[in-house]
């Protein structure tokens, strides 16, 4: 379920309950945010292969923004996502809605209980025919109803993995094609999705074509998540960009079933750069490090003393430490210990960067290592 507000409407707190209680009731919600245009959540719904798209209106626009909606979600070749609207919507409208395409109106009132039970009603129905040929390398873009496609792939993956016969073919189209992978891991509100939301636009400003896969966590009571990493990441609505939200169980050490074969898909629609942001971790998890090509560590002020940089774990996978909100007070400190820890007699030398809204340079200098510019 992909949940958006689109237009001017800033008012989030009904959508943000919905998407509490959906998640709550064992769905995988995905929280796109607000000021949405149509064509941005059309290419989200198709990355996200979302079953369901609702949009929260309020503004009183739904006659003018739902067949937009609609319009751009049948211009991606998406023919499966389902529409439905909440919100302040008149009851004279609500068969009108319908008539445009809409599945569903949920006016004031309705309860999360009422939601729940239309969707159980409503099963959406998949093909489960898959034709890679249509997907291979497109040229300079993902073209949109590429995108479709590769949104199925990554949910067939993630629904039990792909055949013997297609990994055959993934693996023998793939020879020749280059895309490195790059994990961006840390403990929970450090800043992963958002360094990544500042790294995207300067990715796309070198002609980087850069898919990321963003993992959150399932609940272990529900089977549900919330997933709200793309709400940060604006510079998804540019096609060089594709972002997928990924619901981890726990046990995996922050990272998705079958990581590996999503990355080859990946790399079969010739992607440059691949960015794998992992749940919030603690030191142990370091299965991460087997899937990618570099491991940014990212760590913030006041998160350790100087013994924690000693023990082993995390640190020992990083390719590179970076300083997240570096702005904060302590951040010198940080920098002081983990620059000794990391230049010791015997020690790899991993490099220690400062990022931020006060230190835009870190954000260059991570991109010059993982596109290895000078």
């Amino acid at each position: 379920m992909l949940l958006a507000k689109v237009g001017l409407d800033g008012h989030d707190r009904g959508i943000k309950i919905v998407a509490r209680g959906l998640r709550d009731a064992g769905y995988h919600v995905i929280y796109g945010g607000i000021w949405q245009s149509p064509d941005a959540v059309a290419a989200a719904a198709a990355e996200e292969d979302a079953d369901w798209l609702g949009l929260s209106l309020l503004s009183g626009a739904h006659m003018t923004l739902v067949p937009r909606v609609i319009d751009a979600l049948r211009a991606t070749g998406n023919q499966h996502t389902e529409c439905l609207v909440g919100g302040i919507i008149p009851k004279e409208d609500t068969e009108r809605l319908r008539q445009l395409g809409v599945c569903g109106v949920f006016g004031p009132g309705t309860s999360i209980a009422e939601i729940v039970d239309f969707l159980r009603q409503r099963s959406p129905q998949q093909t489960e025919t898959v034709d890679l040929t249509s997907g291979v390398d497109s040229g300079d873009r993902v073209a949109l109803p590429d995108r479709v496609l590769l949104g199925r792939l990554l949910s067939l993956i993630e629904q039990g993995g792909l055949s013997a016969t297609m990994l055959n073919d993934l693996h023998r189209q793939r020879a020749g094609k280059t895309t490195r992978v790059m994990a961006f891991t840390g403990s929970a509100g450090v800043g992963k999705s958002s360094l990544i939301a500042n790294l995207l636009p300067r990715l796309v400003q070198r002609d980087q074509r850069v898919a990321v896969l963003a993992c959150d966590p399932q609940s272990p009571i529900t089977g549900g998540a919330l997933l709200g990493d793309r709400v940060r990441m604006s510079a998804g609505s540019d096609e060089r960009v594709f972002i997928r939200s990924l619901a981890v169980p726990s046990g995996q050490q922050g990272i998705a079933h079958r990581l590996d074969q999503m990355l080859l898909v990946l790399a079969h629609f010739g992607f440059d750069l691949v960015l794998v942001e992992s749940v919030g971790v603690g030191q142990g998890d370091v299965a991460i490090r087997q899937h990618v090509d570099r491991v940014y560590l990212l760590l913030q002020p006041e998160s350790g003393d100087a013994i924690q940089w000693e023990k082993a774990g995390l640190l020992e996978i990083a390719d590179m430490i970076v300083i997240n909100k570096c702005d904060l007070p302590g951040a010198d400190r940080l920098e002081t210990e983990l620059r000794e820890q990391v230049n010791l007699p015997g020690s790899r030398g991993v490099p220690v960067v400062r990022a931020g809204q006060s230190e835009p340079s870190g954000w260059d200098e991570i991109i010059r290592d993982m596109t290895g510019e000078q």
